[in-house]
């Protein structure tokens, strides 16, 4: 993905990639607190708008349906002109071109890696509530998902690999990166 318009302090939104359970929900919050832009899990914007949660858009209206609609907000929320803002979409946002192609021109995107074991163990229960893991091995699922998807997430300006960091730790790292001063 290409450098997005001015540094990563200059401008751009921030956007947080991986599988899910990889943190961005958690860590969003706390880099948007630190930088002092707002914070959007695209999800949760998803469902306000909707009025419904994303399993029963899945289920009623099928996964095409909820990537458009994916699509229309992201769209909204990156090109508005808006102050930047850190944003989490969830882990199958980045399959999508048009998502993808917003992040050379107004984002600057960071790949929250983690291992699906620790995915899935960070997810605990509410994995019953991930429509593309709700089946009987969530870990083949989520493998998969992850072989698919992560040609796309190594694309993001930075990795951080987030298996054994805590929230804050991760945090720091992303808001050090924003700032233009990577963390060793």
């Amino acid at each position: 993905m290409a450098d997005a318009a001015g540094a990563p302090d200059g401008g751009a939104h921030l956007v947080l990639l991986g599988l899910p359970g990889a943190g961005k929900s958690t860590v969003g919050p706390l880099v948007a607190q630190a930088l002092g832009r707002r914070y959007v899990d695209l999800d949760a914007e998803i469902e306000r708008r909707a009025g419904r949660s994303v399993a029963a858009i899945f289920a009623a209206d099928g996964e095409a349906a909820f990537r458009a609609q994916e699509r229309a907000v992201t769209a909204e929320l990156l090109t508005a002109g808006s102050d930047p803002l850190v944003l989490s979409p969830g882990g199958g946002w980045v399959e999508d071109p048009a998502n993808r192609a917003l992040l050379g021109v107004r984002a600057f995107a960071v790949y929250l890696r983690v291992s699906p074991a620790v995915a899935l163990q960070r997810m605990g229960g509410a994995v019953a509530d991930r429509p593309l893991l709700a089946g009987a091995d969530p870990a083949a699922a989520l493998s998969r998902i992850l072989a698919r998807r992560e040609p796309f997430y190594l694309q993001s300006q930075h990795t951080v690999s987030v298996d054994s960091m805590p929230p804050d730790a991760v945090a720091s790292s992303i808001v050090a990166l924003a700032r233009g001063h990577p963390r060793d």
